[in-house]
């Protein structure tokens, strides 16, 4: 069986919805299917609208035996004009191939989000394949890869990664988008759940959790980080890994620093992803805090600095609400940490408060200074906190998420 799978970026990128796609294209690739993925050239997400963001040069390339190719993303003068002449030469289009009834009228906003990368859909119409399965809403390749499967008259799946709480997602034009592909995977049922409530066919979703290799994730060693680092044994560490801005609650993580230093003067935050212009403002304004900060930026999922951080820290921190799901929860449990995260959007369906870890509210620096601090006082309940969640996790495996994928595809094709 041949499939294509389509994200707006995919590896050296980091994000979750990345390593979601990546995951499951080895694993298949592994188990004899065909599998080419299909993205853009961004780096990061400012290269969606702009020629300053960071590229991928390589056209084509194999990453761990996985065909990947990467299609540019077009910038001309005018570019708002031009993708507007562009909607309306892919309805004339469409509407001789009588394709344009399954589009909904609002599909200009998701070029609008971009990438835009119409050399993309002219591939993917040409691959050979049984199913072509794109992720990440609201994005561009979404677009493309429903439009290539309808023209090839195979199934179109989508795991949209939906964050409904971020006001961006409160297009009702997206809804009526996802309606048209054959199947929608949900990482949570909340994400189901909103999702059905605001118009989408029930008998599409499949809820597929999200996994972690622990085996391959639990080869840090927090003594090479706390050396390298120069960090004494008994220094307290606080982790956070993700994109560095408001949504992820990077930039609370940051003014809670102020609070947690007035019990632990010596406490050290670790922050690990890409940065934001609003997060390096917020660092600099921490004057003499800044000592208190390792901030490193993007580092390969699987890079030592990146495990032996996991394994040093002591609590782990990304009170976001901008989460399909939350990753990196999962590789927190896997060293036995515990977590704390927003209690809004999915959150409180993957954490389950005073168990697994603790919810405060979003963008709350003083509460989440008290959470901090309470479970650096309370190491009996952290322990318990994290060894629930790395119990939670030996049921939460790639290979599982691969496998469930899969019968999916399966199911779709016999159908």
């Amino acid at each position: 069986m041949f499939f294509s799978h389509v994200a707006p970026r995919y590896f050296p990128a980091i994000s979750g919805s990345e390593f979601y796609i990546q995951q499951v294209s080895e694993i298949l690739h592994k188990r004899n299917y065909s599998i080419s993925v299909f993205c853009s050239n961004a780096l990061d997400f400012h290269a969606f609208g702009s020629p300053k963001g960071k590229f991928v040069k390589e056209k084509f390339s194999k990453i761990n035996e996985v065909p990947v190719f990467r299609h540019p993303i077009k910038f001309l003068p005018g570019i708002n004009l031009f993708i507007n002449n562009s909607y309306f030469y892919f309805k004339k289009v469409l509407k001789k191939l009588n394709l344009w009834h399954f589009l909904p009228y609002g599909f200009y906003n998701l070029l609008t989000n971009g990438p835009f990368v119409p050399e993309l859909l002219l591939q993917l119409v040409r691959q050979k394949a049984d199913i072509i399965h794109s992720v990440c809403m609201p994005h561009a390749t979404n677009l493309f890869a429903l439009i290539a499967g309808k023209i090839k008259k195979i199934p179109t799946i989508c795991t949209p990664f939906y964050h409904f709480v971020n006001p961006r997602y409160h297009d009702p034009t997206y809804i009526n988008f996802l309606n048209r592909f054959n199947m929608i995977l949900t990482c949570s049922d909340k994400e189901s759940s909103y999702l059905i409530k605001n118009g989408l066919q029930r008998d599409k979703i499949k809820r597929i959790h999200m996994g972690i290799d622990p085996k391959r994730f639990v080869k840090g060693k927090a003594g090479q980080f706390r050396d390298h680092f120069d960090l004494v044994d008994d220094q307290k560490l606080i982790l956070f890994c993700g994109y560095k801005n408001f949504e992820k609650g990077a930039i609370s993580l940051l003014l809670s620093i102020k609070h947690v230093v007035k019990k632990f003067p010596n406490c050290t935050f670790i922050f690990i992803g890409p940065s934001t212009t609003a997060f390096n403002r917020v660092k600099r304004n921490l004057g003499p805090l800044r000592k208190n900060i390792i901030n490193l930026g993007v580092v390969p999922y699987y890079a030592k600095i990146k495990l032996n951080a996991f394994a040093a820290h002591d609590v782990y921190v990304m009170p976001s609400r901008s989460e399909a799901y939350g990753i990196a929860f999962l590789e927190a449990w896997v060293y036995k940490k515990p977590v704390i995260g927003a209690n809004v959007g999915a959150t409180p369906e993957i954490i389950q408060h005073e168990k697994e870890g603790l919810l405060v509210p979003f963008h709350s620096p003083s509460n989440l200074a008290r959470a901090i601090t309470h479970l650096l006082e309370n190491e009996k309940e952290a322990e318990r906190l994290g060894e629930n969640g790395y119990q939670k996790v030996q049921n939460l495996t790639w290979d599982r998420v691969a496998t469930r994928v899969e019968r999916i595809y399966q199911e779709l094709i016999q159908n």
